[in-house]
């Protein structure tokens, strides 16, 4: 490394022994070991200071790159990512590790789809599903789970008390036995032999502390479950959980992300029970590693690993069964599509507690409609979007015969209005049209791009008088609900101290009926409502796509565009 960043291929640089014993971390006398093994490889010349004063010279007589790269490489088989990464220049490591992936392409016997073979002992190869991804994985925390990848990954690294049944829908035990509902309190027992993944019990005081450690997090999970007044711990297998509010929905609660049971080991790390323990988390790669002592199903998988590529995940050669349609675009024949419209909608939020213009309900209602109006970005494809009534609700029609909003009788602001969002393309798209409408509109607005999760940020999403952002339900469409409801942190910085009021007393009366429909239907005169005072706009749904080869059976496309990890299996071809 030090070749490749002082050195230039054939030209000769002065320089001290003791410099380059410095750069190389070793005494004098290894240094001249070294170079004298460099000198017989061909890799250097040098020549030694003659008389007072002059320094010896050292040249370069080939480049280092590729030997680098070997060493990287071989790094990688042996799961050494931050070493492999560190012998080769930042702007080149998403491309190191895209070669890498490459070269774990399935081959003609099923070593292919094992991990390399050239590093690990036979008896230790394994079953291993590599992903290319976009970007890194964010905060894997049970407790500050947000974002769809990181709640799709940590479903694997936690286990819940309770779980849904994905194909039923009813609600089972996971680490609970039994539960019983007395009263407005909840009598959970536990499961016997249960344990973290460092094989530490997991008991009643265990899932006291995860709440606990819930309750005072800066979590915007923390929110969903302030319904949850205490967790008393009656015996080892058995705790209460008492309530203060929704009682009725505390076992859909229990099935929520941020209820997923972890620890806090002695180094820091965050531990579960899941089916799968976290092995590796840095900038490049993620890694999950099939836990032995499981109390469920072990996944047939041995590992998953998610690699970060950045943009060469868009350029990457597809060698997989499912891939996402712009990988594999025209390329119909070995491919069919499972597509659904996408459950939730992305939607502006207008913030009433931003001072001056933002605070007048008429500006809001009016800048409101002329969101409303706005036609589909140029570059969304139509097809793949449908204009949203709400988050279960669509438009039929994406045409508007209504007067266009005129803006020309309000006064302007005192500041431009600021509009945030985060980075996903739509996001930014709707975001980027929205300002230059506003503009042209003759309303000075701005337009600023976050990232994840700086974007999440009750201080940050506090300053921008309009957010551009996205809710995707799953199965569970209460769940789905309460979880945007209370938990959303874009959401509660936009309403006032007496809305927020209003909305709990509101989700309580939802609780009131023990029939599901009416549950629903309450949910959606709450999201009405928010539409009527200004606050929300839904804009618009997505069409989800996964493309599958055509000898894949039984792909499912998950809520979180994700498919099932614990369902995967290979075969021969």
């Amino acid at each position: 490394m030090y070749f490749r960043e002082e050195l230039t291929v054939g030209q000769a640089r002065s320089i001290s022994l003791d410099t380059l014993a410095q750069r190389l971390a070793c005494t004098r006398r290894n240094a001249q070991i070294v170079i004298k093994k460099l000198v017989e490889e061909g890799w250097i010349s040098w020549q030694p200071g003659v008389g007072r004063g002059n320094l010896p010279t050292i040249c370069l007589k080939k480049p280092v790159d590729s030997v680098l790269k070997q060493e990287a490489l071989s790094l990688l088989a042996q799961h050494q990512v931050e070493r492999a990464t560190a012998l080769v220049s930042e702007p080149q490591r998403q491309g190191l590790l895209a070669e890498y992936l490459a070269g774990c392409r399935r081959s003609d016997n099923r070593s292919g789809n094992r991990s390399d073979n050239r590093a690990i002992p036979q008896q230790e190869q394994s079953d291993v599903l590599r992903i290319p991804f976009y970007r890194g994985i964010h905060d894997l925390d049970a407790v500050q789970l947000s974002r769809r990848t990181e709640v799709h990954l940590g479903s694997y690294l936690y286990a819940g008390l309770l779980q849904r049944d994905p194909d039923s829908g009813r609600i089972h035990g996971d680490l609970a036995a039994h539960w019983e509902r007395i009263g407005n309190d909840w009598h959970i027992t536990l499961r016997k032999g249960l344990t973290f993944h460092d094989g530490s019990p997991l008991d009643a005081l265990a899932v006291q502390a995860h709440f606990a450690r819930l309750q005072a997090s800066d979590s915007s999970n923390r929110r969903l479950f302030e319904c949850i007044k205490a967790v008393e711990v009656l015996a080892p297998l058995r705790l209460k959980l008492t309530t203060n509010a929704t009682a009725g929905f505390i076992p859909t609660l229990l099935t929520q992300k941020a209820a997923g049971i972890s620890k806090v080991s002695r180094d820091g790390s965050i531990l579960g029970a899941g089916a799968f323990r976290l092995d590796e988390h840095t900038e490049w790669l993620t890694r999950l590693s099939a836990f032995e002592q499981y109390h469920g199903y072990r996944p047939w998988l041995d590992a998953v690993e998610i690699w970060n590529i950045g943009d060469q995940a868009m350029d990457f050669e597809v060698s997989s069964d499912v891939v996402h349609p712009w990988l594999v675009p025209g390329q119909t024949t070995p491919f069919s599509q499972l597509e659904s419209w996408e459950k939730g909608c992305e939607y502006a939020l207008l913030n009433e507690n931003r001072a001056g213009w933002m605070a007048v309900p008429a500006h809001r209602l009016r800048l409101s409609a002329f969101i409303r109006q706005l036609p589909l970005p140029a570059v969304m494809v139509p097809a793949d979007y449908r204009v949203a009534k709400g988050m279960l609700q669509s438009e039929l029609s994406c045409h508007h015969t209504g007067v266009a909003v005129d803006f020309s009788d309000l006064p302007a602001p005192d500041a431009p209005l600021s509009v945030l969002t985060y980075q996903l393309r739509d996001h930014i798209a709707l975001a980027e049209q929205l300002a230059a409408a506003l503009n042209a509109a003759g309303i000075p607005a701005t337009c600023c791009v976050e990232t994840f999760p700086d974007f999440n940020q009750a201080e940050r999403l506090a300053q921008a008088d309009i957010i551009i952002s996205g809710e995707v339900f799953g199965e569970d469409a209460e769940l789905s609900w309460m979880e945007w409801l209370k938990a959303s942190t874009a959401l509660a910085v936009c309403l006032q101290p007496q809305q927020q009021t209003r909305l709990l007393r509101e989700l309580e009366t939802v609780f009131l009926s023990d029939n599901l429909a009416e549950r629903l239907d309450k949910f959606q005169e709450i999201e009405q409502w928010l539409v009527d005072i200004g606050i929300y706009r839904p804009l618009w749904q997505n069409r989800q796509q996964l493309n599958v080869r055509s000898h894949l059976n039984g792909v499912s496309l998950l809520a979180n565009g994700w498919i099932d990890f614990s369902r995967v299996v290979f075969s021969s071809p």
